[in-house]
């Protein structure tokens, strides 16, 4: 969504300041029921970062090689198969980097283990594919899809959180059943691999917390904030820039709002910022339902010149121009880095980077020969919470 929209030579620069803990959210928001009929024991919810306004999902034990795209208000956007692998008992799902700079990755835990009766658990890893919004929804098969085998230090375990930390790349499960939760990570970059084999890692117990039956959890696009959810509340942490992530889960949480749901285990934030969602089990014959948990605004516009700021956004270069123009920003600290083009609206028509990025000037030429003459405006993202907006005018 367009925040605000600079007209002229000059810019506003906006920086939203850290709000005070605990975070303020908003009551939750009904945003619809899940219109897909194959969604029936949804068990983990992931944000897209590479389709706005795409949630994914799948199902719980038991279920098909598959996971389900909706969006925002629970419409079918359609089934992915992935070739290869089975659901034993998939119970998380995760967005995030992977092996490839600037692609994004849907990973999938299959941690599930009532009994903890498997030695071997695994976590399948697949490029995110795209989402076409505007089509009507289809079934697509996916064949590429990588595998982590892994074994716990201390034992077989149950878990159901899987999270993926963006700055680093290292993927972190979170246990279920004790009284305190173990905290495990699989540092970057680990050892998938492309067909079955005979390899298996052992997970680092990096820490415990005192949290009773992990359900689901998630870390935003930045690496800032990170939640985990059992079946009656979700805790918040915070934190801090170039803190390792386990440290930061050793501090007192905050919780946050959450309204009971039956067999509640899924919980993501979404990447902009803008809060986090929850998706349920259908039970009873009642259709699970997504729930939305806005984040309340709390922004302030930087008024002292000596303060430093976070980023500059350039204006482009030809501009009016025609078929092609660059794009040039400058970056202050390593962070997760959206430039999009908007239509006059203020809708996404186009996403140009997507990624985390190293501080120091950065450059992208956008290629608009699709697009008809008229104004445009782009805008960058950092971390998802600060952006800067600009015109441009495209003549052919």
């Amino acid at each position: 969504m367009l925040k605000r929209v600079v007209r002229g030579i000059g810019f506003l620069l906006v920086i939203n300041f850290a709000p005070a803990f605990p975070q303020e959210f908003g009551s939750r928001i009904d945003m619809g029921r899940i219109e897909s009929d194959a969604i029936t024991e949804a068990s983990g919810i992931a944000a897209s970062r590479k389709n706005p306004g795409v949630l994914w999902t799948h199902n719980d034990s038991g279920g098909q090689n598959r996971i389900f795209a909706f969006d925002t208000h629970g419409k079918n956007l359609g089934i992915y198969v992935i070739a290869g692998i089975q659901n034993r008992d998939w119970e998380d799902i995760a967005v995030g980097p992977g092996p490839i700079d600037g692609e994004q990755y849907v990973y999938i835990g299959d941690i599930g283990d009532n009994s903890a009766r498997y030695d071997n658990k695994y976590i399948y890893r697949i490029r995110e594919p795209r989402v076409d919004t505007t089509r009507t929804p289809t079934d697509t098969v996916i064949t590429e899809a990588d595998r982590l085998v892994f074994q716990y230090p201390d034992g077989n375990r149950y878990a159901e959180t899987l999270m993926v930390d963006p700055p680093t790349g290292d993927i972190y499960v979170v246990s279920k059943r004790e009284d305190k939760v173990h905290v495990y990570r699989a540092p970057y970059p680990q050892n998938f691999h492309s067909h079955p084999t005979t390899h298996t890692d052992t997970l680092e117990h990096v820490t415990t917390l005192n949290f009773w039956a992990a359900v689901g959890g998630d870390i935003s696009a930045s690496g800032s904030e990170i939640l985990i959810k059992s079946y009656k509340k979700i805790d918040y942490w915070h934190r801090e820039p170039e803190q390792v992530l386990w440290q930061a889960l050793q501090q007192n949480p905050e919780q946050v709002p959450y309204f009971q749901e039956p067999q509640g285990e899924a919980v993501c934030l979404v990447a902009d910022g803008s809060g986090y969602f929850t998706l349920s089990e259908e039970r009873n014959n009642r259709p699970a339902h997504l729930y939305f948990y806005p984040r309340l605004e709390n922004t302030a516009v930087q008024q002292k010149s000596d303060m430093p700021f976070t980023f500059t956004l350039e204006q482009n270069y030809p501009n009016p121009f025609n078929a092609s123009t660059l794009i040039s920003y400058t970056i202050c600290k390593k962070g997760f880095v959206q430039v999009k083009i908007l239509n006059p609206l203020g809708r996404e028509i186009r996403g140009l980077v997507n990624e985390i990025q190293q501080p120091g000037n950065h450059s992208i030429l956008f290629n608009a020969q699709n697009l008809t003459s008229g104004i445009y405006f782009y805008t960058l993202l950092l971390n998802g919470k600060t952006s800067s907006t600009k015109r441009m005018l495209l003549l052919k």
